[in-house]
C-alpha cells in the first residue's frame, strides 16, 4: 500500500476515533459515568433507584454505567437505548429551556418507557414544573435537544 492510501485510512480512522470519543462528552458525566452512579436499569425495577457497584461497569459510546447486579448489566445490554436516560442525563425541564443543568438522580419520572431526570436543590424541584405540562414539555425538550445537545455546560 503506497504512502498516500495509508495517509487517507490513517485520517478517516482518526476522524471516527474523534467522533467516538465526543460521543460521551456532551452527557451528564461525573467522573465519567453518567446517573451519579445509578443502576439506569433499578430506574425501571423497584420504587427507588439503587447505587451501582464499581467493578459492575459497561462503556457505551464513551458513556459509563454502573449496575447493582449481574443481572440489571445483562438486561441494559439486551437492550440499552431502553435504559438510557432522555437529554443524556441533562434535567428534562432545563432541556425546555434550552440549557443543560445538573439533576438529582432520584428526582425522576419514567412517562412512555423513557427515563427524565430533574434538578432538584435550594432552586426548587423542575419536575413540579415538567408535571404542570408533561406533554407539551416532551415535544419542547425533544425539538430542543440537539441544540442543546451540542451546547457548552
Amino acid at each position: 500500500m503506497n504512502f498516500f492510501k495509508k495517509l487517507i485510512i490513517l485520517s478517516i480512522c482518526s476522524v471516527f476515533a474523534f467522533c467516538w470519543a465526543q460521543a460521551g462528552a456532551t452527557a451528564n458525566l461525573e467522573s465519567g459515568i453518567i446517573l451519579k452512579g445509578y443502576d439506569p436499569v433499578s430506574y425501571f425495577k423497584g420504587a427507588h433507584p439503587v447505587k451501582g457497584k464499581a467493578d459492575l461497569k459497561t462503556d457505551l459510546d464513551g458513556v459509563t454505567y454502573l449496575f447493582s447486579s449481574q443481572e440489571n448489566q445483562a438486561t441494559f445490554l439486551k437492550d440499552p437505548k431502553k435504559y438510557q436516560p432522555a437529554y443524556e442525563g441533562w434535567c428534562a425541564t432545563a432541556v425546555v429551556s434550552g440549557d443543560k443543568v445538573d439533576i438529582d438522580p432520584e428526582n425522576y419520572k419514567i412517562t412512555n418507557d423513557r427515563l427524565f431526570l430533574f434538578y432538584k436543590g435550594w432552586k426548587g424541584d423542575a419536575k413540579k414544573s415538567w408535571n404542570k405540562d408533561e406533554p407539551e414539555n416532551i415535544k419542547k425538550a425533544d425539538a430542543n435537544w440537539p441544540t442543546v445537545r451540542e451546547s457548552k455546560n
